[in-house]
């Protein structure tokens, strides 16, 4: 039609050329419709130039609690087109575009008569090009068939996958990741995976412990410095140098079938500086943005201090954690919308266990209560336990479950890193010496909803391993061991401390390669053959008290007693109505031939013998005992 119409003009311009007033404007139309048709011309190649990219979450379930449904839909001028769907019990409630024209978020409810299975979802242009999804539903997994909750009677074991084994060396490198295995680079990547996790699995079980925790295994597309996890640029995809999805469902299901339990490592703070949307936001909010880089203050009480100012508490919740780690805000309803709905997906399509969450204080922290809320409303058995990096009991007991803080703030969590008995036990068994820290820390439990839910731990991979902190005291580390295993709360330690690895910051020391991990490899740890008699004797050590504290109900859901410590010597109990185990930490340089035990006597009536846990030695009397210097005796005690 616009075509016709220059012509037309043409036309009836021509009828006096001479005329100049006319010619003028002849010239003024035809530069005009000119425009006219560019911009048409332009408009119907970009509708024409409509891409479908990714739709997230790709899938979902039936029954779920929830019936809402948020999908991310990215593409190229996706957000010119007209969503439908026809699908009983699907319908559309809204359809949202934010600033880039290629986002569309589409907001579903899924009734719960809806029957499974695959339905398209039709994206409509303005010149009649259609674009096609086809997206499933599945059913929910029964409750039934979810394995149970993570408690004390649980030990995790955490794990750097690309440090631990290399299980596939044929994705060592990826043409879909930037960075190549380097392991002579200590922050480079070194080639472990998942399959390298399954394929130690029976070292792990046999070791003693219920549970894996795995630093992030998702995809972290970065140049350098991408094998710790953290930097996540695609939050549904394992990073395919680790394998693939399907890789981390078999070494799931492999964990339950040998009776085990798998933690997944989330993260809501941050995202990495290679994530897919990094070079096309949905909207400038998607980010924390500040006119320059801004880092955190890392200051972890500004969340709880009643006195602090905007200026720290946005630094500490706004800044980023450095260039490559941009903040993500979850201010912004669609993101913080995007995060939870993940976390469920991956619970879901793993058949999850647990799940610990990076950073918790920093994002915002309304968000994570209803994160929190969410998941305990969909999955009641899921055990969640957050990175709370404090100090004080104090500070910590604000983010584990007690009712409502003073400012107003009710924490629905219940289990937190319990960073205060870490750094008391550093100082029992470390140069200060002094037991009395354990005591006292302990003795602030009040201030906690229920310290016995709280994560204990004597390494991790942001602190120094645990040997080196101790002076490579073997007698230390058992007693640091005994102390983490029989005290209250769900403890975990980090790969490779069973085997007295050392190293300290920076962090590619403390995050080491677990040696017979890989073919070329001279030395395998993974055997009694390979290691060295001490870290045998180790290895055995923390093995005795993990197979023996899988059937101490008194351990798992017994109270605590303990004895303010005299001379070094800190003693407690662990009991039910029924069973009772004493622990005596004898942290002084002492050997005690004859100890009296009158001072214990309210917590040994009933009980006339025991047996040592460690040695198997039967104790015949409960009057003295023979303490040896910088030892434990785990007396399992007997009527």
């Amino acid at each position: 039609m616009c075509i016709m119409g220059l012509f037309f003009l043409n036309f009836s311009f021509n009828i006096d050329s001479n005329n100049l007033k006319l010619r003028k404007m002849k010239s003024k139309f035809r530069t005009f419709i000119t425009c006219l048709l560019v911009f048409i011309s332009i408009q119907f190649i970009s509708a024409q130039n409509v891409k479908l990219d990714r739709i997230e979450p790709q899938n979902w379930w039936i029954g779920m609690e929830n019936p809402k449904l948020q999908l991310l839909v990215y593409g190229k001028n996706i957000g010119t087109t007209k969503p439908t769907i026809q699908y009983e019990g699907v319908t559309i409630n809204s359809v949202t575009k934010l600033e880039s024209s290629n986002y569309l978020f589409i907001n579903l409810t899924i009734a719960k008569t809806t029957n499974r299975g695959v339905f398209d979802i039709v994206f409509d242009t303005d010149f009649g090009k259609k674009l096609v999804y086809k997206y499933e539903l599945k059913s929910k997994k029964k409750k039934n068939n979810r394995t149970q909750t993570i408690d004390a009677s649980d030990v995790i074991y955490l794990i750097t996958p690309d440090r631990f084994a290399n299980g596939n060396s044929k994705n060592d490198n990826t043409d879909d990741t930037l960075e190549k295995v380097n392991r002579s680079n200590q922050d480079g990547r070194h080639g472990g995976d998942l399959q390298g996790i399954i394929n130690h699995l029976d070292y792990i079980q046999e070791l003693g412990v219920t549970t894996l925790w795995l630093n992030p295994f998702l995809e972290n597309d970065q140049p350098t410095y991408s094998y710790h996890g953290y930097g996540i640029s695609d939050f549904y995809k394992t990073d395919s140098r680790f394998g693939t999805n399907a890789d981390f469902l078999n070494l799931v299901d492999l964990c339950h079938q040998k009776g085990m339990k798998m933690i997944m490592d989330q993260v809501f703070n941050h995202c990495g500086s290679g994530h897919w949307w990094m070079n096309d936001l949905p909207s400038k909010d998607w980010l924390n943005q500040w006119d320059s880089f801004t880092k955190s203050n890392f200051t972890n009480i500004a969340a709880s201090d009643p006195y602090a100012s905007k200026r720290d508490y946005d630094l500490f919740t706004k800044g980023w954690f450095d260039t490559n780690l941009p903040d993500l805000n979850l201010e912004n309803p669609f993101l913080a919308t995007y995060l939870i709905q993940n976390s469920i997906w991956w619970i879901e399509y793993a058949n999850l266990d647990g799940v610990r969450m990076d950073t918790y204080p920093y994002p915002d922290k309304t968000v994570m209560a209803k994160w929190v809320e969410t998941i305990n409303t969909e999955f009641q058995n899921l055990y969640i336990v957050a990175e709370t990096w404090e100090a004080k009991a104090s500070s910590l007991s604000y983010w584990n479950s007690r009712g409502v803080n003073n400012d107003g703030y009710n924490s629905p969590l219940n289990s937190v890193c319990d960073y205060p008995l870490y750094y008391a036990m550093l100082k029992a068994f470390g140069k200060e010496g002094n037991t009395y820290k354990l005591y006292e820390t302990l003795a602030e439990d009040f201030v906690y909803g229920d310290a016995f839910n709280n994560k204990i731990f004597n390494g991790n991979h942001d602190v120094g391993r645990l040997f080196s902190l101790l002076g490579e005291d073997i007698n230390k580390f058992k007693l640091s061991m005994a102390f983490i295993l029989t005290t209250r709360g769900i403890p975990q330690f980090y790969y490779g401390d069973e085997l007295l690895f050392k190293g300290d910051k920076p962090d590619g020391q403390i995050r080491k390669d677990f040696p017979g991990g890989w073919k070329s490899d001279k030395i395998n740890d993974f055997t009694e053959g390979g290691r060295t008699s001490q870290q045998n004797d180790s290895y055995h050590y923390v093995q005795t008290i993990l197979n023996w504290r899988k059937t101490a109900t008194e351990i798992h859901k017994g109270k605590l007693k303990h004895y303010q410590p005299l001379e070094n010597i800190y003693v407690y109990f662990r009991y039910t109505d029924s069973v009772s185990t004493m622990v005596i930490l004898n942290n002084s340089t002492k050997d005690i031939a004859n100890y009296s035990l009158e001072r214990y006597k309210e917590s040994l009536i009933g009980y006339i013998s025991g047996v040592d846990i460690i040695t198997g030695e039967e104790i015949s009397s409960l009057k003295s005992l023979h303490l040896k210097a910088n030892s434990a005796l785990i007396i399992k005690l007997k009527n």
